[in-house]
């Protein structure tokens, strides 16, 4: 439905944008500073942050009727309470776009929010999103896309199906890295053959169990690793965290020989699949060697054997690691090949570009 718009943004520079997500991982922050190198200035929403009554008596009350299957689990009894996390960070977001007064608002994807608040929005300011998750949910932002000017994905088929279903303000725009937060470290020794960052799921069990053939000089960090594993000492030993970031995921990345990728979807489905995570272009950025299964985007940002190295099965993954932990030379000639490819074509400069590129391109009715 067309909004009755108050505003034009023909010949207004783009001074403010406020930035909508949550606080992990951080990529409000690495957006904030490349729109800071531009001049803009912007303040952000964490829109994680949900009252104590939702994180006490909501969300336990619904935890218990969903697992008892009283209701399913995509439902809510207390949707409509004013403090559940919905309607709270709606709230939130409406009461920062009114202090700060922003030129645009960018929300990044994900995470829901009242439609009454982004209509309130949009009929003042050019509202954005970035939607990042995976293609499977590609229903979810067909729903929405209408609420917005313009909608980046960062998987190709998803940006496919929308033109397929006749939407026009919609592109494609791939996760990116901050350059000054990924970066080679100087006189940092490779301590670590294998690393690997990421909630536990079946699938990457089954990989470094794999590996565990290999090597046990293995680094774990990720959710859920050590609950999964209470009777594999192998790999409880491996796990050194639950979350890691900033300088220490940089150090980390250094001091390992391999890093390894596993995505969640299956073996063999990567010439099928589209879109990728954040390791593939932070690993490589940091000076890393990348060990990762494939995507069709991935292929389309960088080049197998040269820039990264990709594995098409559990069985290849080990023989490949193998490999490499023997050809230190090979392999850090390939790590510098995808340093200097990735720190030179796909930075969050590169990606607020597109964004203001998109917001000056924007056609406006008053």
């Amino acid at each position: 439905m067309p909004l009755d718009r108050q505003y034009s943004n023909q010949h207004k520079t783009l001074q403010k944008a406020l930035l909508v997500y949550s606080s992990k991982p951080p990529i409000m922050r690495y957006l904030a500073s490349a729109f800071g190198r531009k001049g803009i200035s912007t303040e952000m929403v964490y829109a994680d942050v949900n009252h104590w009554f939702d994180r006490y008596i909501i969300h336990p009350a619904n935890k218990i009727l969903h697992n008892l299957r009283i209701i399913p689990k995509d439902r809510s009894v207390f949707s409509n309470h004013h403090l559940s996390h919905r309607n709270y960070r709606s709230f939130n977001l409406k009461k920062a776009y009114r202090r700060f007064n922003p030129d645009l608002v960018l929300i990044i994807r994900g995470i829901g929010f009242q439609n009454n608040v982004l209509n309130e929005i949009r009929r003042n300011t050019p509202l954005f999103c970035w939607w990042i998750e995976r293609e499977e949910r590609i229903e979810e932002a067909l729903k929405e896309i209408n609420l917005f000017d313009w909608y980046f994905f960062i998987n190709s088929s998803c940006v496919d199906t929308g033109i397929h279903k006749g939407f026009s303000n919609i592109s494609l725009l791939h996760h990116s890295v901050d350059p000054d937060i990924f970066y080679p470290m100087d006189n940092i020794d490779k301590e670590i053959d294998i690393c690997f960052v990421g909630k536990w799921s079946h699938k990457r069990q089954q990989v470094i169990e794999a590996l565990l053939n290999v090597t046990d000089n293995i680094v774990i960090y990720g959710r859920k690793w050590v609950k999964k594993n209470l009777l594999n000492s192998k790999i409880r030993k491996c796990v050194e965290g639950k979350y890691i970031d900033g300088s220490a995921l940089v150090k980390l990345y250094n001091k390992s020989r391999i890093v390894l990728n596993i995505t969640n979807w299956g073996f063999g489905e990567g010439k099928k699949r589209s879109g990728m995570n954040m390791r593939i272009l932070e690993v490589p950025a940091a000076g890393a060697f990348l060990l990762t299964d494939g995507s069709r985007d991935m292929e389309a940002v960088a080049t197998q054997g040269e820039h990264m190295t990709v594995y098409e099965s559990i069985k290849d993954c080990v023989t490949l690691a193998k490999y490499y932990l023997n050809n230190a030379p090979e392999r850090e000639a390939i790590a510098k090949e995808g340093c200097l490819h990735v720190r030179a074509n796909y930075t969050y400069n590169d990606v607020v570009n597109r964004i203001i590129a998109a917001y000056n391109n924007l056609t406006v009715e008053k």
